[in-house]
Formats: C-alpha cells, structure tokens, sequence
C-alpha cells in the first residue's frame, strides 16, 4: 500500500473507517442470525464469489447478490453483511489470463477493503429494509415490494459509487462519465440478479434449503453465459486490433492512425450525446475503417509522389473492399455502413456513392472528420503534416462542403479546450508523480 498515491490510500482507508462504523452499529442494532444458517450462506457466498468473472480493462462481476440478497430476507441484515463481507474476503477465483487469487497471496489492504465495502454495501440497504418492519424469515415478504426495490437500488447506488470511485482514481478517468456507464450497465443486471435472490428465499422459506441448493444449477449457468459472453466481446475486440494491425503493415506511415481516429471519433460523439452503444459501433468503424486498403497495391499506398487520378481512383475503391472483407461478418452490420460511408461529402462531392446531406449517418461523418484531421496532421509517404491549427482552418473552410458543420463545430470545440489545458499545464511546474 506505500506504492499507492496519497489520495487513494485515504480513500481505502476512508471506506475501512465508515465500515467499522457500520459493523459497531449493527452488531449493537441486531441480533446474531441462526449459526448453522449463517454458515449454509457463507459456504454459498464463498462458493459463488470464487467463479468470478474478470471484466476486461479492471474490475470483476459475480451473482453473489442474489445470495446477499437471500441472506438478508433469511438470516436479517447482520447475517447478510457478514455473508457478503465474508464472501469476497475469502473468495478464491481465478481467470483464463490471471494466477488463482485467493486472501494468502491477495495484498491484505485489498482483502479489507473488499470486505468493508461490500460491508457497507449490504449492511446499509439491509438496515433499511428492516427499518419498513420487514420481519427476518418472512415467507410473505414479497408482498410489501416498496422495501425491496428501494434495498436493490440504495446497494447498486453504494456499490456502483463506491467501486467506480476506487477504479476512476486507479485509471486517472472522470468519475461522472464511469458511474453513468457502469449504472447504465448494472442497472438492469442487477435487478434480474436480485430476482434470483428473491427466488432462492422463496424456496428456501417454502421448501427448505435442499431445495433451493438445487437451484445453484441454474444460478451457475448465469454465470457461465455471462463469462461466455465477455470472452467472446474480447475475442471480437483482440480481432478488430488485429485487422488493424494488418493494414497499418502495409503503409508504415500510418502506424497508430486508426487508433488516433478512434479516440477523436469518440470524443467528437460523447460531445454531441450520442449513446454508448452507437459510440462502441463507431470506435469498432474507425478501427476498421481502412481495412480495405489491404486490397490496394504497396505501390500506390507507399507512392513518394502526388498520386495521379488513375491511382486516386484505385485509392476510392477502399471503402467498398472494406465492406466487401467484412461482409460475412453479422454483427458488423452499422460498422460496415460507416465504413462505406466515411468518405462521403456534406454536399454530395464524395464516394463511393456521391451521398449528401441526411442520406449520411451522424456517425459516418464524425469518422470522415476524425479521419481528416488525423490524416492532415500526420506524416505521409509524400509530405509532411501539417500543424493542428493550419488543419482545423481546412476544417473550417470545407465545413457544410466536405464536412458536416455540427461535427466541425464540436471538433473544434474539443481541440481548443485541449489546446487549452496544454497551455495550462507548460505555465505551470510539472508535479512529482509517484507510480501506483
């Protein structure tokens, strides 16, 4: 924990001392559930907080709620908190690409901050719903749902701000921008989650707990499906860099282009409020979006001269090879219409198809500005590039011609600000940064 920057260590420890405070006020607040129950929800929560699912990029997902969540209607808030607490702090996991973790070789601040914030993520919202006169072992607990809904949402606000928080510090990224995505993600999920918690309690409560150990089967399947389906998002996303790759091969002076297009494409749609899953098509496009130069001769893409308009015209067929390589792929669909459409023009003067106007996707024309600039300020074959300021005046000029004016507008916008804070950042010195 030395290694770790100032503020982060406060905000560990900060989450220790408020859990400790909620662990004195529960255990004065409530009495010792039923050992032999406890210890049944134990096994379970450690059970399924050992089949995590690693998330790519940091952070991990299991279903453990629903066993939290049967905990709590079944053994009362103390019970769940010391469940769910005791669940992720002796959890021993592992992934496909990572070393079996377990609390022994686990740094011993991360296996205390693991259990106090699940602590206080359960222990909360479970006083709560106690605080409705909610009795422990209720088998017509479903019957009040006012209670319940307000628990599952009060443990995904908790859980959401205190996790995105610690991630947001570790990945030095906006904190607003984390939470609104992660509660867009968990929001849905974590109710359907919740359902199967509610469903366990019932069979326990009605049935007794043999029967609702026979539901592990399914719980587990969840599980797997979700894992499957992570696996699969990387694989696609390993893929996309890979074709990239490939491209950037064949015209060294092209190395990282994609990857800067993306990155300009992604800031010019969060300005302009498009949605998640419209920017992640789009990042996938701009990734892509000179795949089919794999078709066009080494000659005319490494040309040291002015291409004459025999070759410009080979050079125009890229976007439809593109399409044409990524054809049999299903689920590229929207990518490979942006793709095709990238070097269509505001006023109809582009190709493949002379588009203009509304006949081309927002999304399109966020790529063919990235993609403009990115070009105009990086070295070719056959000049050198151009400085930002000297590109965004071409921007501007060819603005409703070439470009579509929104998107320029917002271009513009994000380069300046980030010209801004460059400037900042030389007039002031530079602070000692210690690394995590």
């Amino acid at each position: 924990m030395k290694d770790l920057p100032s503020r982060l260590k406060k905000y560990i420890l900060g989450i220790i001392t408020v859990s400790l405070s909620v662990v004195i006020y529960m255990v004065i607040s409530y009495d010792v559930p039923d050992l032999s129950t406890l210890l049944l929800f134990i096994i379970l929560s450690i059970t399924i907080e050992s089949l995590v699912v690693v998330i790519p990029g940091g952070g991990a997902v299991t279903v453990g709620y629903a066993v939290w969540l049967a905990s709590m209607i079944i053994t009362g808030p103390l019970g769940a908190a010391i469940c769910s607490s005791l669940g992720v702090m002796l959890r021993y996991g592992s992934s496909s690409k990572e070393p079996t973790r377990h609390i022994f070789n686990t740094p011993f601040y991360k296996t205390l901050f693991n259990g106090a914030q699940s602590f206080i993520s359960i222990g909360v919202p479970a006083s709560i719903y106690y605080s409705f006169g909610m009795k422990i072992k209720d088998p017509l607990f479903y019957t009040n749902i006012l209670p319940l809904v307000l628990t599952i949402c009060i443990y995904l606000l908790l859980n959401t701000f205190i996790m995105t928080k610690l991630l947001s510090m570790l990945n030095n990224q906006s904190f607003k921008y984390m939470f609104i995505k992660n509660m867009k993600w968990l929001l849905p999920n974590c109710f359907v989650i919740a359902s199967l918690g509610i469903f366990l309690s019932l069979l326990y409560l009605n049935y007794g707990a043999a029967i609702m150990l026979l539901f592990f089967g399914p719980l587990l399947l969840a599980r797997h499906s979700f894992k499957l389906y992570l696996e699969m998002k990387q694989v696609y996303f390993e893929t996309v860099y890979a074709l990239t790759k490939t491209v950037e091969a064949k015209d060294p002076y092209t190395d990282g282009h994609s990857k800067r297009v993306a990155e300009y494409a992604e800031k010019i749609a969060k300005k302009m409020g498009i949605n998640e899953m419209k920017i992640d098509t789009l990042k996938t496009a701009a990734l892509l979006h000179d795949i089919g130069k794999i078709g066009i001769s080494d000659n005319i893409l490494n040309k040291p001269d002015k291409l004459t308009s025999e070759e410009f015209d080979v050079i125009k067929q890229h976007p439809s090879i593109g399409v044409e390589i990524l054809s049999t792929v299903d689920f590229l669909k929207e990518v490979k219409e942006i793709i095709l459409q990238h070097h269509e023009k505001y006023d109809g003067s582009g190709y493949p198809h002379g588009l203009r106007a509304d006949e081309i996707s927002i999304e399109a024309y966020i790529l063919a500005v990235a993609d403009a600039f990115d070009a105009m300020t990086s070295d070719r074959s056959y000049r050198k590039g151009m400085t930002r300021e000297k590109a965004m005046k071409i921007l501007h000029e060819d603005s409703a011609t070439h470009f579509h004016p929104q998107v320029v507008k917002c271009f513009m916008e994000i380069l300046q600000e980030d010209m801004s804070v460059l400037q900042n950042v030389t007039e002031q010195p530079l602070p000692h940064l210690t690394s995590s």
